[in-house]
């Protein structure tokens, strides 16, 4: 009697230790989806095409910035004056010069949301997911443990390839006097807000991922929200201004003016900017997490 009881007792005991051990804790999650985010060749190709594509971009900015520094120049000269100075070149084209660091967010935003989606979507069309909620049944743990990795790889992308674009900017910028400190007015939060904007960016892209369930399908949805809805809601505005004011709270167009150095008076301040973005990502991240939540695998 003693024995079956004992056997009994086990067996009961049984479930109570799976329940007390639900699969791998958060900061276990967040190793795992690192280590599938760096075993996969896919995402080094597309993180180095981003963090070169961003400092291309700032090269060809600080190219067309020194293209307008010499149209200053032969505009003194031809009036007859004396050629503008450091100052002037300064005063005209300051804003523009202090703004190449950012300037490569316009080609990192759609391959930073790509990545972003197949890291959720692979899993769907694989049905890895299946092993992945299995593994960490607490659905939500996964979700968030795939958005602080993608977010977090994202910033140092995005804040990375800003820096290096400062950097390679300040020697050809300086012999019109155009160079700058990176404590000069507005350098520093404009580099550190295009990681912000990436980040969330990649919350964004992986939050639509995740409601579609495929890869395909996610990047072509975010092409249109990134890319394709700005440029026809540009094309409406000028049958009516409704379409010009609400194209400004497009991710896109809020994270142009959330890296800005200046802003327009009739634009989006950067905290504004900042927070419509993050507006997105969050919808997104929520959709995504009721979705995981009530969805099956």
């Amino acid at each position: 009697m003693s024995t079956t009881t004992a056997g009994r007792g086990r067996r009961a005991a049984a479930p109570e230790r799976r329940d007390e051990n639900p699969g791998l804790n958060f900061l276990r999650a967040v190793y795992a989806e690192w280590l599938k985010l760096t075993s996969l060749r896919s995402s080094y190709v597309i993180l180095i095409i981003t963090l070169m594509g961003m400092v291309g971009i700032g090269l060809l900015s600080v190219f067309a910035v020194l293209a307008m520094a010499d149209g200053l120049l032969d505009v003194g000269r031809q009036a007859g004056g004396p050629a503008p100075g450091p100052e002037t070149l300064t005063e005209e084209l300051g804003a523009q010069a202090r703004g190449i660091p950012a300037s490569g967010i316009a080609i990192a935003q759609f391959l930073i949301a790509s990545l972003a989606v197949m890291q959720i979507g692979s899993e769907y069309g694989t049905r890895m997911i299946s092993t992945t909620l299995t593994v960490v049944p607490r659905r939500l743990t996964a979700i968030l443990a795939k958005t602080l990795v993608i977010a977090a790889v994202s910033f140092i992308v995005g804040a990375g390839a800003a820096l290096i674009s400062y950097a390679v900017a300040q020697p050809l910028l300086e012999p019109k006097g155009l160079d700058y400190a990176i404590t000069a007015d507005g350098v520093m939060p404009s580099i550190l807000s295009t990681g912000a904007y990436l980040a969330l960016i990649a919350i964004l892209g992986l939050g639509i991922g995740t409601l579609l369930r495929n890869s395909a399908g996610g990047i072509m949805t975010t092409l249109g929200l990134l890319i394709v809805a700005p440029i026809v809601l540009a094309i409406l505005s000028g049958q009516n201004e409704l379409f010009m004011d609400i194209s400004r709270f497009l991710p896109s167009s809020a994270g142009i003016e959330m890296v800005a150095i200046r802003t327009q008076p009739d634009a989006l301040t950067q905290n504004q900017g900042g927070l419509v973005v993050a507006a997105w990502a969050a919808a997104a991240l929520v959709g995504a997490m009721i979705s995981v939540k009530r969805r099956d695998a």
